[in-house]
């Protein structure tokens, strides 16, 4: 989906919609405008998320360091119309605490997941889907594109927003800071009748978080959403993966 951003004016409070993605390639958009605003000496800035169709951690931290710079400015910073998959990401990594929304109508918070399963062993068959991702700012979109592709028929609506997620998530982890186009990354995923499993295979030294200070929301959300999940720094090629337990017959979520 082209991602976009529509403003509004109307007596000094600048109203803009967020239409799209909101990952590590659409984000650096969304802070230059409301650097710009800020600078302008804009009074008020409310983000509508209506037309937000996905948002990883990338665009939490970007809204988290929008809200401390309109702070530091004077700047009311707000959000509405925020979706359910945008509001349980605030929920699971406490960002909700600090910020402000409008007209919210929360649903039930999100129970814990059940007891983890064991691990699918992928060496008892070939993996659903395998390809090679370029590791730069399209990566985490070209592999949540992959997985929603194969997932498309998946009934549980839950289980496709937790695995578009946490694909992102795992992606961009491994993002090299500098822009290095020798660097590569192997998808695999497999699903089976009771788990499906996300594993991304990449060179070792990419383990290594690209601000190493900022806090980990990915694996917060992995901790939250995956039934299971694990990084293993094998040398040279290390793995994480992540499985989610796929709802038995009768119990699909729409």
């Amino acid at each position: 989906m082209t991602f976009e951003l529509r403003e509004h004016v109307l007596d000094d409070c600048h109203r803009l919609t967020v239409v799209g993605e909101l990952d590590i390639a659409t984000a650096p958009a969304l802070e230059a405008r409301i650097t710009e605003l800020c600078e302008d000496g804009a009074s008020e800035i409310v983000l509508d998320l209506h037309e937000l169709s996905f948002m990883d951690s990338t665009g939490l931290g970007l809204i988290l360091a929008c809200r401390q710079l309109c702070e530091s400015r004077g700047c009311e910073f707000s959000l509405t119309r925020v979706q359910p998959p945008v509001q349980r990401l605030f929920e699971l990594t406490g960002a909700i605490d600090w910020l402000s929304l409008h007209g919210r109508a929360f649903a039930q918070r999100i129970a814990r997941r059940p007891t983890r399963p064991n691990r699918v062993t992928a060496g008892h068959r070939p993996p659903d889907l395998e390809v090679t991702l370029a590791l730069d700012s399209d990566a985490p979109r070209s592999a949540r594109n992959y997985v929603r592709d194969l997932l498309c028929e998946e009934p549980s609506r839950e289980v496709r927003e937790r695995a578009l997620l946490l694909t992102s998530e795992i992606v961009t982890s491994v993002l090299p800071e500098n822009d290095d186009p020798a660097a590569m990354c192997d998808l695999r995923v497999w699903v089976r009748a009771d788990v499906a499993q996300i594993e991304l295979a990449v060179p070792r030294e990419l383990l290594a978080p690209r601000r190493p200070k900022a806090p980990r929301y990915d694996l917060v959300l992995l901790e939250e959403l995956a039934s299971r999940w694990s990084i293993e720094p094998l040398d040279p090629v290390a793995s994480i993966w992540f499985e989610l337990q796929r709802p038995s017959d009768g119990a699909h979520a729409s």
